[in-house]
């Protein structure tokens, strides 16, 4: 029935089937089991954890809430830093295009751990950020960064910006040069023209970006676990100690469904704004 219908995507499907469908069932499954000293799990069907985590103000304000804060933050900051650089080499060509794109995908070809590690040395005491800070008198004592919230954000900020980037870069090209052209013959700015054109243009790569830069950070957990501190609630380190330091497996496939419920909300939250946006763009311009 599927090579029939979909006679290309078959093997696709069976693969997304067996390590993503199959696994969420076993995970939504297992979040209905009961918990007892001394096992990870046993065999229930009750919503207790589910009532634990969303009955408790604690847990809704310093993790969901958190989380949620610190996802967006992140990927707006993202995306800022990100649209300059992906107009700049959209804008580019030859090597010079090679070798910023190459720069931009260096961070995904490196292992995260390894990343991580290499930001450890930048981030601590008298590493090269506080040094350079210091040097350039932006601050006059070193700012703590290892084991805080602002190092946790700005290693998120730096891993999301090359998926902006390309996403972003892919976006712009497709743009008909002409068009902007068009723009500055009838007496529109630099601005106006990026605005008007550019900008309406290049919003469903954003959008593409936007949401996969905002899942990732929402369900973070190395870059939690190794820059923040114990009090880093963040939801995906929340899930990591609650499975394998806790044992509570139970518990941890409730807060993972609850983080994929939220993630699918934002996402459809986010579709609807920039599909009014782009609309509303869209009919401006004409």
């Amino acid at each position: 029935m599927l090579r029939k219908l979909f006679p290309s995507l078959s093997p696709v499907l069976v693969i997304l089937a067996i390590f993503a469908v199959l696994l969420m069932l076993w995970v939504i499954r297992t979040s209905f089991n009961g918990s007892a000293n001394g096992a990870m799990s046993v065999s229930a069907y009750g919503f207790s954890h589910y009532v634990k985590f969303l009955s408790s103000q604690w847990y809704l304000i310093n993790t969901l809430w958190f989380s949620l804060k610190i996802a967006f933050l992140a990927t707006a900051i993202s995306a800022v830093c990100g649209y300059p650089v992906a107009l700049y080499i959209a804008r580019s060509s030859g090597l010079q295009r090679n070798i910023l794109l190459s720069f931009t995908i260096a961070p995904l070809l490196i292992g995260l751990v390894t990343l991580v590690y290499g930001w450890i040395v930048i981030f601590r005491g008298g590493g090269l950020l506080n040094s350079l800070m210091i040097a350039l008198h932006v601050y006059q004592q070193p700012v703590r960064y290892m084991w805080d919230i602002k190092g946790v954000v700005i290693l998120l900020i730096y891993i999301g910006i090359p998926y902006m980037v390309l996403s972003l870069v892919d976006s712009i090209e497709k743009i008909n040069p002409f068009l902007e052209e068009a723009a500055r013959n009838v007496g529109a700015g630099p601005w106006q023209s990026f605005w008007k054109i550019t900008f309406p243009l290049t919003m469903p790569g954003l959008y593409a970006s936007t949401i996969i830069v905002f899942a990732l950070n929402l369900s973070a957990f190395s870059v939690p676990l190794m820059i923040g501190n114990s009090n880093t609630q963040m939801l995906g380190l929340v899930i990591y100690r609650e499975a394998l330091l806790n044992n509570d497996l139970p518990f941890s496939s409730a807060l993972s469904v609850i983080m994929s419920l939220v993630n699918a909300a934002v996402i459809i939250g986010l579709t609807f704004l920039f599909g009014r946006l782009i609309l509303r763009k869209l009919e401006t311009v004409r």
